[in-house]
């Protein structure tokens, strides 16, 4: 913990076979060390966290302050490579532990700042160990409080390691300690197809693209990943705002300031400005071809091809003259729905290859999502109303109305899911014609910010919370078939509106908790005995 690491001095890896590994048994469960439930529910996390008294970015995560004399344990089966009471002088011991994968890959857990005891000793080198076995305590090092550095990594195992880097860790061959664990934890329960994994949080949800690539907003930046390697960076010189697949592996951006920038293979093929609020384009087809749209001021539209020919306009609302926020951006069917929220309160605009097809206020909580067979379907305050060809219907009179930020989706068959914020809050079925099938009380997740829906087949109902607990709930009844947890990253590291929920009609899952994967699931084997006949 001491010093800087030096990429000059970094020994080369030590080479180990699984096979020898493994002698210690395969890992099949993960925990952590210690109980850090306080840690995850105050948001703590430093992993990759500058600190100009050590000089660089830090290696681990620091857990359990103040508990000097805890134990700690194994938080994975395995061999002992390092066993040292004094590895980091008065910064105390250190043990590491080498570990197996079902796929073969090997790991390193590293327990610093650690101590013996009258009745714990440290395990010698080459020992198996086994999950929760206590390995040490909390010791209390020279320069900080009682705490546990704890590291997961794929480099030194028989090193205590530097404690800080002058890069980002996970470019050297450190993990994110709890992003590793949550992530193996997905992986050895059923459903589990795979994984991308980024070296960086984004800042907007990624964009799947055709040939399997994940393309990443990073502030100024995209980049794009195939099998958790880069592909190509891209600096857009300003923020991005907006991301948007298209087909083909084609990918649109949006940068403050208005500028457009579609892409293909880390090449652009268009770049242009628009007068674009900082939402992500739509891409739709109409009578002109492929085009994105955007918002602009006032609650107005633009559209152009995917090269930056302008193709048509719609001026903003006659009294809009701010920037509103927009809260939806949808195309359905060479349709385009608006929904903002102006000075007054929310306005839906519905358009058609430049003509209105539809616009009106809308109350809180506003929100819009295609309905099956065309058309549109918006929450409406306490009403859902069902909107087609410039008209609309109340479809559903809800009891009371729902705290803002509350969501729907709706399946193939017209089906409606329902997610109400409020205390409790609840989620809801209703049938194509309106009539509840029925309603249970859901998670709250984190304060002020539902959950993203998705439906796939038909079968089950996914919801993933702010907090990365991603559920499936099986459509005929509202029972909880499953549910995955995944990390979302702390207060300073999390980005909760990158969260990605999407659902094929085959319920092939592709889940993002906005932090430092996408990972792929199928629906079915998650919920595990979900019929295959089911509405």
């Amino acid at each position: 913990m001491l010093f800087l690491f030096a990429l000059l001095l970094l020994p080369s890896p030590m080479i180990v076979t699984a096979q020898t590994a493994a002698l210690c048994g395969v890992v099949d469960a993960l925990d952590y060390p210690i109980d850090i439930s306080d840690t995850l529910a105050q948001g703590y996390d430093d992993f990759g966290i500058y600190r100009p008294r050590f000089g660089g970015n830090h290696t681990g995560i620091d857990i359990g302050f103040e508990r000097w004399g805890d134990p700690v344990h194994a938080a994975l089966r395995g061999r002992v490579t390092l066993s040292n009471i004094e590895e980091w002088d008065t910064e105390k011991g250190v043990v590491i532990l080498e570990h197996t994968f079902p796929d073969g890959s090997i790991a390193y857990s590293l327990y610093g700042h650690v101590e013996q005891g009258e009745t714990v000793r440290l395990p010698p080198v080459g020992s198996c160990v086994e999950r929760g076995d206590v390995i040490a305590q909390i010791g209390w090092p020279s320069r900080g409080k009682p705490h546990l550095h704890y590291e997961i990594r794929s480099i030194l195992p028989t090193e205590g390691g530097p404690g800080y880097v002058d890069v980002n860790p996970l470019e050297l061959g450190w993990y994110h300690p709890i992003e590793f664990t949550e992530l193996w934890r997905a992986r050895l329960q059923p459903g589990f197809t795979g994984v991308q994994t980024f070296p960086s949080a984004p800042t907007l949800p990624p964009a799947l693209l055709d040939d399997g690539t994940s393309v990443l907003a990073l502030s100024n930046q995209l980049v794009s990943y195939l099998d958790g390697a880069e592909q190509w960076r891209i600096s857009l010189g300003d923020i991005a705002t907006g991301l948007t697949a298209l087909p083909g592996g084609s990918v649109a951006a949006l940068a403050r300031g208005g500028q457009v920038f579609t892409l293909q293979n880390g090449r652009f093929t268009g770049a242009w400005t628009a007068s674009a609020l900082e939402a992500s384009p739509v891409f739709t087809s109409g009578d002109a071809g492929e085009m994105l749209v955007f918002a602009t001021s006032g609650a107005g539209l633009e559209a152009f091809t995917l090269t930056g020919t302008p193709l048509w306009s719609v001026p903003a609302l006659e009294g809009v003259t701010d920037a509103p926020r927009v809260l939806a951006l949808e195309a359905s069917g060479g349709e385009v729905a608006l929904v903002v929220r102006a000075a007054n309160g929310p306005l839906l605009r519905v358009v058609r290859d430049g003509t209105v097809l539809l616009e009106r206020p809308l109350a809180d909580p506003a929100f819009i999502t295609p309905a099956a067979g065309g058309g549109w379907l918006a929450l409406d305050g306490n009403e859902l109303v069902r909107l087609h060809d410039g008209t609309n219907d109340t479809l559903i009179a809800l009891e009371r109305a729902p705290a803002r930020g509350s969501r729907f989706t709706a399946d193939a068959l017209g089906n409606i899911y329902l997610y109400t914020m409020g205390t409790p809050a609840t989620l809801s079925a209703y049938m194509a014609d309106g009539t509840l099938h029925w309603q249970v009380e859901a998670p709250a997740g984190r304060e002020g910010l539902s959950p993203l829906l998705a439906v796939g087949g038909g079968c089950l109902l996914y919801t993933l919370d702010a907090d990365g607990a991603l559920r499936a709930w099986r459509t005929a009844d509202g029972e909880l078939a499953a549910e995955r947890q995944l990390y979302p990253g702390g207060n300073q590291s999390g980005s909760p509106r990158a969260r990605l929920l999407l659902a094929s009609p085959a319920d092939a899952l592709t889940v993002s908790a906005g932090f430092l994967s996408a990972v792929r699931f199928d629906g079915l084997q998650l919920a595990g005995d979900a019929p295959a006949d089911c509405p």
